[in-house]
């Protein structure tokens, strides 16, 4: 084979390269496809091995024919047998060319029935909540929390307790002077661990909610006051459980744990293993809801030796439980007194300023709280907790490393986990598989939680998280995984 052959063949591959390449973008624009990234990879590397084997062809051939005039029956040899291996290679190349392509043909559509039998689970889960799939994803999906406590809304559309305010430290000549236009004081109760005194005020008979905050601030415009915002768990609560054959997954890690878990009500489950269970006595009421506290704290018993504090806050029927900014302030204030360092908080709702300087105040005493980014969807506004800075906020992926469709996305992401098709305690009995960023979120608090346990800060605990993610997605932090997935 002549040099001029061997080099056009060398040509004819660089160019299959480049047209595979081009082509595979072309079957599949999805930015987000595995199977995607990985052709990238592969064809990157099949034409840097062809670009570094032409070019050592090139520099031995020069070499070998500076040395014909010497030796030219040598030289003839030697150049015959680079020709042959060169051409050897290249066909090697060509060979593993094909087989990139055949991998990424069988990956992309084992993807796509993937993303078929997703997608239908999706719309099977939005038939069930009546939901429209629509892209507002968060107000409209806790609208009708509250009804039967007569809730107003805010500006946005979020439920709110009706004729009702909550504020922090109030000075008392606000008090006063609002007590002088009609405001009535309805509780005052101190949080010893976070040395702030949280008040309920009723609004003056005939205001709503929303003008009775506006008085207040012109009152006051320094005080910390705002509306008593309903939560619920369906934006974090991806889908129902769905009962599954079989036992507990296995445990993933050891060691002894702290946590503190604000969520429904835990129910005994063998799925626990021999955790510890302390429950918040104000919210263990009869007839609290269990299903999904009860899971969450099954995958934090997976993750080592843990000793779980429990607050309910929920209340309302099983199927559709809430809760309010004034019973989360109470959880967190006993929470932090059991003296746990890592806290787990799988809900998530708007903004709320009380909620917002507590869950601030307790990060400042260093605590870490971590919290469900939410399934509002892509095109959903930041939820609370998670988007308070400092709070790890955590995503959720499936099995595949692909986003959950109805994840929140934002710059307050810190890490995704696997939330979709979780196994975890089913309240009811036996266990079922779950879906959601409730259901990534204990994994992280695990892996926190081991690392406070060690004495270390919860300032080097995150740092440490971000460093240990698995970067997915665009290089280092986007807004869709955070820094990176945590195995």
């Amino acid at each position: 084979m002549t040099a001029k052959r061997v080099l056009a063949l060398a040509a004819v591959l660089a160019v299959s390269c480049a047209s595979a390449m081009l082509a595979a973008h072309e079957r599949d624009p999805e930015t987000g496809s595995r199977a995607q990234g990985r052709l990238d990879r592969d064809l990157s590397r099949a034409a840097q091995r062809s670009d570094e084997t032409s070019t050592r062809y090139a520099e031995e051939r020069a070499r070998i024919e500076q040395s014909a005039v010497r030796e030219p029956d040598k030289a003839a040899e030697d150049l015959a047998k680079l020709d042959a291996d060169f051409a050897k290679e290249q066909q090697k190349s060509a060979e593993d060319l094909g087989k990139i392509q055949e991998d990424f043909a069988k990956e992309s559509t084992k993807e796509a029935e993937d993303a078929a039998e997703d997608a239908a689970e999706e719309v099977a889960e939005l038939a069930e909540r009546g939901d429209t799939g629509g892209s507002s994803g968060s107000s409209h999906l806790l609208r009708d929390l509250g009804q039967s406590e007569g809730a107003e809304h805010d500006e946005h559309g979020f439920p709110v307790r009706h004729g009702e305010l909550v504020g922090v430290d109030l000075n008392p000549a606000t008090v006063e002077a609002a007590q002088a236009r009609g405001f009535r004081v309805i509780e005052r109760q101190r949080l010893e661990s976070l040395r702030r005194e949280v008040i309920r005020i009723s609004a003056p008979a005939g205001m709503t909610s929303r003008d009775a905050r506006e008085v207040m601030r012109a009152i006051d415009p320094e005080a910390v006051i705002d509306l008593v915002h309903y939560y619920g768990l369906n934006l974090t609560a991806g889908a129902h459980g769905k009962r599954i054959k079989g036992g507990a997954p296995a445990r993933r890690n050891s060691g002894a744990l702290a946590v503190g878990v604000i969520d429904t009500a835990v129910h005994p489950h063998p799925g626990l293993g021999n955790s510890r269970l302390v429950a918040w006595r104000d919210g263990n009421q009869p007839g609290a809801p269990v299903a999904h506290g009860t899971a969450v704290a099954s995958l934090i018993a997976g993750e080592g030796n843990a000793t779980i504090y429990s607050a309910n806050i929920f209340r309302g029927p099983a199927s559709r439980p809430f809760t309010s900014a004034d019973v989360i302030a109470q959880a967190l204030e006993w929470t932090l007194a059991q003296g746990a360092p890592t806290i787990n908080m799988s809900l998530a709702g708007p903004r709320n300023a009380i909620l917002d300087r507590l869950i601030r105040d307790a990060l400042a005493s260093g605590h870490t709280i971590v919290a469900a980014a939410g399934n509002g969807g892509p095109t959903a506004p930041p939820a609370y907790p998670a988007a308070v800075p400092g709070v790890v906020a955590v995503t959720a992926v499936d099995k595949n490393l692909r986003i959950y469709r109805y994840a929140n996305r934002g710059r307050y992401i810190t890490v995704a986990a696997q939330g979709v098709d979780v196994v975890a305690a089913n309240a009811p009995g036996g266990y079922a598989r779950f879906t959601g960023t409730s259901f990534a979120t204990p994994h992280v608090t695990g892996w926190l939680a081991r690392c406070r346990s060690s004495g270390e800060t919860a300032a080097t605990c995150s740092e440490r998280l971000r460093r240990s993610a698995r970067d997915l997605g665009g290089n280092g932090f986007d807004e869709t995984y955070g820094f990176g997935v945590i195995d």
